[in-house]
Parts: structure tokens; sequence; C-alpha cells
């Protein structure tokens, strides 16, 4: 019932950002700061497929701090592939279990200063850098710089936030997609 409604009040708050905030600066949200202002009149909206990318990331911040569970799925714990099969079900996309899979899928974004939230990221696995190991979600990206912070399950700690400066992630980047066009 409360995520139930956590859901529905952050669908709202997008439907109201979504007439006040220009396109370009909706991608570039570090955090969203949500105002509402009097003098709104309610308007139906299409959600917009960036505004589904912020719901993914404002869902999958309710789940930080879950035990990182090889081959999890649930919010019991989960790996990284499984974070994210897990919270694009609720959009109605079906990503296959592993990394390596899911990075196949979608459009691809060659230059970080592009990603959105929700795009996927890929990096390199622990002992081979240059195959497909780790998923992660972004949750907003540096249009000038395209540094991005993402939020994936980690091995030592959970489901966590990360920035593409640091060194581990940094080194092993490969490559981003879309999902939501």
């Amino acid at each position: 019932m409360r995520r139930a409604m956590l859901i529905l009040m952050l669908l709202a708050s997008v439907c109201c950002l979504h007439a006040q905030i220009p396109q370009a600066a909706r991608h570039n949200c570090w955090d969203i700061d949500i105002t509402f202002k009097e003098n709104i009149a309610p308007t139906p909206y299409i959600i917009a497929p960036s505004d589904s990318g912020l719901l993914l990331v404002a869902m999958a911040k309710e789940h930080l701090g879950t035990p990182y569970h090889y081959g999890g799925r649930s919010p019991k714990g989960f790996d990284c592939a499984g974070f994210a099969l897990y919270l694009y079900r609720h959009f109605g996309h079906n990503l296959p279990g592993w990394s390596g899979a899911q990075a196949k899928l979608g459009t691809e974004v060659s230059d970080t200063r592009n990603l959105q939230a929700g795009d996927l990221v890929f990096f390199g696995g622990r002992h081979k850098h240059k195959t497909i190991g780790h998923t992660g979600i972004v949750i907003g990206t540096d249009t000038a710089t395209g540094v991005f912070t993402f939020i994936h399950a980690a091995t030592h700690s959970g489901v966590t936030i990360s920035r593409s400066t640091e060194e581990y992630y940094k080194k092993r980047y490969l490559t981003a997609r879309r999902l939501f066009q």
C-alpha cells in the first residue's frame, strides 16, 4: 500500500514537473526537488519515456541498502543484473538475468554526455575488464563533462549509488543502452 501511494505521488509530481522544466534540463538532474505551485491547473499528461526513467530511478532509490545476493532478483537481495531486471519489469520490459545479454538491448548511447535517468550502463568484470560483468542504472549526468551517477547492486555494499569518476568504475566503463525511447 505504501509503495503504491509513493508511486502515485511520484507520478503526479513528474506530471507537474513535466510542464515546468525544460526538456533539456529534465535529464540533467542529480537529485529531483519536487515543488508544487498553488496556481497549477490540473492537466492530464502522458508520461514521456524520459519521465519513466525518473520514476524508475525513484523506485530504485527505495532499495538503497538492500543486500547483494548472487542471482538475486527480489527486494530480499539483488545482484546487479537482477536489480535492473526487477525494476524494468515494472515498466513492461522483460530483461534477461545477466549483464552481457542486457547490454544488447535497446539503443546504444555512445556519448556519456547524452545519458538520461534510467539508461543502463555496463562495466567490465573484476577479472576480465573488456567483458561485460556489471550493470548500473543512470541517475543523472553532467552534460558538460559526461560524468554520471548510477545506482546498482555492488558485491560488498548491496544497492548503492556510485559515480563514473570512481577509479574502479572509471577504468571498467564499457557502454550504455537506452530502453525508454
